[in-house]
Order: C-alpha cells, then sequence, then structure tokens
C-alpha cells in the first residue's frame, strides 16, 4: 500500500485518534503516499486492526494519560526507528451551556484536547528535533474562533490549540514546522447526529457557501499538504475547511 514515490516516501508520522474520523482518514491517505506511520487510539482493537491492513504500528492509548502517551511515544519511536511529524487529530466534542459545564466536564475536555497534545508533543520532541525537516500538525476547529452557544469548553479548548500551533510554530523554527487545521461540520462520528438526520443534515449544508457537509479525507488532503514539502514556507498558521462557514 505504501508508495515509495509518494509525498511522504520515507517519512515516519505518528497519528493520535488515529481509529476513526479524519484521525484514520489521514492514517489510510498518509500510507498511500508513502509514510510509515504510528498510530494512537483509546480504541485499541480497532487500532490495532488498522494498523495491521496499513502494516503500520498501533498502539493503545489514553491521550491524557501523560504514562500512557510517554510509553506510547517511546515504542513508537523504536517501532519506526526515528519520528518525522506528528499529527494531533484526537479530540472530544462537548456541547452543553457554561452554567451546565460541571468541572469534571470541563477538566476532561481541556485534558484530551489541550493536554494530551501537550503530553504528546513533549514526549515526541527531541525525535522530532533530531529530523531533517519535521512537521506537526494539530486538528483544531472553527470552533477556536468562532463562539457558538453550548460550546464554551470546548471552543476554549480549540482556541487554545491554535494558540500552541502559533507559539510553537515560533519556537521550534527552523526544522519543525507547526501547523493547524480547522474543520467546520465534517462527516465522522462525532457529526452523525446530524448527517443520519435528513432535515438537520440539509439544514446544516445550507448555512455553509458550498452546500455541502465536509468529508474526512478533505482534512485528510489538507493534513497531508501541511506534512509534506508542498508547504515547506508555511508555519503557525492555520487552514480553515468548513466549507465557507466562517467567512475571515
Amino acid at each position: 500500500m505504501s508508495n515509495r514515490d509518494g509525498k511522504l516516501a520515507g517519512r515516519r508520522i505518528l497519528i493520535t485518534g488515529a481509529a476513526s474520523g479524519m484521525g484514520r482518514a489521514i492514517a489510510e491517505l498518509f500510507t498511500r503516499e508513502g509514510a510509515r506511520v504510528a498510530l494512537l487510539d483509546l480504541n485499541g482493537p480497532a487500532v490495532l486492526e488498522l494498523a495491521k491492513d496499513l502494516q503500520g504500528f498501533g498502539i493503545e492509548c489514553d491521550i491524557s494519560s501523560a504514562q500512557q502517551v510517554a510509553d506510547s511515544v517511546v515504542a513508537a519511536i523504536k517501532a519506526l526507528g526515528g519520528l518525522d511529524g506528528v499529527v494531533n487529530a484526537a479530540g472530544l466534542y462537548y456541547s452543553k451551556s457554561f452554567e451546565e459545564t460541571d468541572i469534571e466536564s470541563w477538566n476532561r475536555v481541556m485534558a484530551v484536547n489541550v493536554t494530551g497534545p501537550y503530553h504528546l508533543l513533549q514526549a515526541a520532541l527531541p525525535a522530532l528535533r533530531q529530523a531533517s525537516s519535521a512537521t506537526i500538525v494539530n486538528i483544531a476547529s472553527i470552533s477556536g474562533y468562532l463562539p457558538m452557544a453550548g460550546t464554551a469548553a470546548y471552543s476554549t479548548s480549540k482556541a487554545a490549540i491554535l494558540m500552541l500551533t502559533k507559539s510553537l510554530g515560533f519556537e521550534l523554527g527552523p526544522n519543525i514546522r507547526v501547523n493547524a487545521i480547522c474543520p467546520g461540520v465534517i462527516k465522522t462520528e462525532m457529526t452523525r447526529h446530524i448527517w443520519e438526520d435528513p432535515a438537520r443534515a440539509a439544514s446544516t449544508a445550507d448555512r455553509v457557501s458550498l452546500k455541502k457537509m465536509g468529508e474526512a479525507e478533505d482534512i485528510a488532503k489538507a493534513a497531508l499538504y501541511l506534512s509534506s514539502e508542498d508547504s515547506s514556507f508555511a508555519t503557525g498558521t492555520e487552514i480553515v475547511l468548513d466549507g465557507g462557514f466562517s467567512w475571515r
């Protein structure tokens, strides 16, 4: 399945949240483009099965656990013989009003969406520094800059990821590039309640310029661009993929 002439030929990339949705689409496309992949996900059986299909390395990992992340990164580096890139695709969506958001839920959202990438990048940074040209791609969200009712916790977490991206882009150059992707409504398990309901799907599509919801493969293609030499002059920035929902 790996392509020796692909845009990621010879690169070793770790992807979190890889068992489903955007993470899975990224893992599949990266493998087709020649990358060797290490795949992390909380769903152990699913990520191990995908890794087997892609001839990669799968690890069951709770991204909010510093110890599990540290152990997983060590294992991934050993399996791949180093690390040239990271994609932080693991995420937790949460939608309740601020008044209804209890501290346990708030902490869990931050643990997965903000502290998880922190743990992973801290563990991966020494290996990334050894690469001649390394990349980090963070999956953020349009919610990171566009406030909406019921998303205080989620939006705050994604805004933090956008600022982390900019800070690390500034700090880690010139040999490590750091960029983010801000998806709108994408057809994944997280949004199944929208796209399986014809009325809600139509209403959602009607709100955007392109009159449709995005596909996980749309995000994968952007992640490929940001992880390849095609984006060699891009760092500390984000790509918005929302079909024209949030003009900036």
